[in-house]
């Protein structure tokens, strides 16, 4: 899903079962892309830092996105923003609804009218996530933790955005997780790949606090890794979560209330 200039990072089980729990097992042993041996080799990036695949994901991703979204995606995310006043407004409009004593009802007003829309956001987006990690749970968990942590320098990226990483204008911390959660929530209320964004959702959570504990530097080719147990503990942590805490979660901004717990 496009986003304004201001945040490049789009969208784009209601409670935990079997898919979550399994999803919470992924976390061990993930790791890079050469550890998994059967992808094709892609063509070097002469400058780029980190994990191959993981950058190649999150490229396509933005171009499918931002950079160059095609004519259905980008009439799909106007049509669904426009109840909110704009992209930018995604999280106030939620947050007032999860004020408002009535959510998901009030939330729901909002965006079953553009259930169609939902769905071609859902179907480009998934079909990034798919041509790259569609037989690779483990490796999907590590390109959300690598993101989280800005680890992932690419030089073919414009100045500004050339660490994939959730964007920000110092010394402002990111809104664009939080204003990402509610499009992932919208998928599940609507019934659209259920499961499926509820993992992205956990994922999103995780990748959250990772990078409120790393920090790490736009345009940064040295953006450092946090320790790997820290990684480990955060993302579990978060993969075992209910969607009524992931959503009580991004009631608080800007970092996690339990950061690092």
């Amino acid at each position: 899903m496009p986003l304004n200039s201001m945040d490049r990072r789009s969208v784009l089980r209601t409670a935990l079962g079997a898919a979550g729990a399994a999803a919470a097992v992924t976390v061990i042993g993930a790791g890079p892309a050469a550890a998994h041996g059967r992808r094709p080799q892609l063509p070097k990036v002469e400058g780029l830092v980190g994990d191959r695949w993981a950058s190649e994901f999150w490229y396509d991703y933005d171009q499918m996105s931002y950079y160059t979204p095609s004519d259905e995606m980008k009439a799909a995310v106007g049509a669904i923003t426009a109840p909110f006043g704009g992209f930018t407004k995604s999280y106030d409009a939620w947050a007032a609804t999860r004020k408002g004593g009535r959510y998901p009802r009030s939330w729901m007003e909002l965006i079953e009218p553009n259930r169609a829309h939902f769905e071609v956001l859902s179907r480009c987006q998934k079909a990034v996530y798919d041509k790259w990690y569609h037989h690779d749970p483990k490796g999907l968990v590590f390109a959300f933790q690598e993101f989280g942590q800005g680890t992932l320098f690419d030089p073919r990226r414009p100045a500004g955005n050339k660490v994939h990483m959730m964007n920000f204008t110092p010394p402002d911390f990111t809104h664009a997780y939080h204003r990402w959660h509610p499009y992932l929530q919208s998928f599940q209320l609507l019934g659209i790949d259920r499961s499926f964004w509820a993992h992205i959702n956990r994922l999103v959570g995780a990748a959250w606090e990772l990078q409120s504990l790393a920090q790490p530097k736009t345009d940064a080719n040295d953006n450092k890794h946090l320790p790997k147990h820290v990684v480990n503990r955060v993302t579990a942590k978060w993969l075992v979560r209910s969607n009524d805490r992931i959503n009580k979660a991004f009631d608080v901004w800007p970092y996690p209330v339990d950061l690092s717990k």
